[in-house]
């Protein structure tokens, strides 16, 4: 097939259609990029709802309060994600700190919510010493939302994640309105990107460098609420199922 179903564009030169359950692999670092409305985070919910179901333990560093079942839907408007438990990040701290449990649980799954609205290094600060007790459990999906808030503030942090915490079994997701939000050092790690339309020329650019021409030029003019998958090593690239 070489046009797709939902809006009958024909599928750029160098891209696959993808139609397959997918779920990360080991060492995989993925980015998932998007807007906001272009269907980024409702994308990253059924992933978690996925990795539930085959048994990883899952925590989001949930900015927008919404991948829970107990978050804020802002009046119904949004469709909250599958996490089961939600915790302030002083309840996280406070209950982690009480009970290790909450951390090392074999199926955790913990919307962790931060109490700090600001952006940038007040809310970095916020949130480091609950990436100190994640890291140490390992082997665990570790979700970071709306990155560009606070991305360039936790560089190091997000490096050790997406560059040493592979072989400990922490699979990182970093989300992000664009690729600029997630910090150039830690970009380079990822593996694979998931992105929607990118309108501008030097986010384009950007993602070009690591993951083709091909893949950029299809976030040119991407239909609504379509992605495109790129990858930056040819060992992932030939495990995408696309049929």
């Amino acid at each position: 097939m070489t046009a797709c179903k939902g809006c009958g564009r024909s599928y750029p030169v160098g891209v696959q259609r993808f139609i397959r359950p997918w779920s990360p692999r080991p060492y995989e670092v993925l980015m998932l990029l998007g807007m906001t409305g272009s269907g980024k985070s409702y994308l990253f919910k059924q992933w978690l709802a996925q990795l539930q179901e085959e048994g990883r333990a899952t925590f989001v560093l949930d900015v927008g309060d919404e991948y829970s079942s107990q978050g804020n839907s802002r009046g119904g408007t949004l469709k909250l994600g599958p996490l089961r438990t939600r915790l302030t990040v002083p309840e996280f701290m406070a209950r982690a700190l009480r009970n290790p449990r909450i951390v090392l649980e074999r199926n955790a799954s913990v919307a962790i919510v931060p109490t700090v609205t600001d952006a940038g290094e007040a809310l970095a600060e916020h949130i480091r010493p609950v990436l100190r007790l994640l890291y140490a459990r390992g082997n665990a999906v570790v979700g970071f939302d709306e990155l560009q808030k606070y991305g360039s503030h936790l560089a190091p942090e997000l490096y050790r994640a997406a560059g040493e915490l592979g072989k400990d079994g922490v699979t990182p997701f970093f989300l992000s309105q664009y690729p600029g939000g997630v910090p150039e050092i830690v970009r380079k790690q990822v593996s694979t990107c998931i992105a929607a339309e990118m309108g501008k020329d030097s986010d384009r650019r950007m993602l070009a460098n690591d993951f083709g021409d091909a893949f950029a030029h299809a976030l040119r003019d991407a239909a609504e609420r379509c992605f495109h998958v790129g990858v930056s090593r040819s060992r992932f690239a030939a495990g995408i199922p696309t049929r």
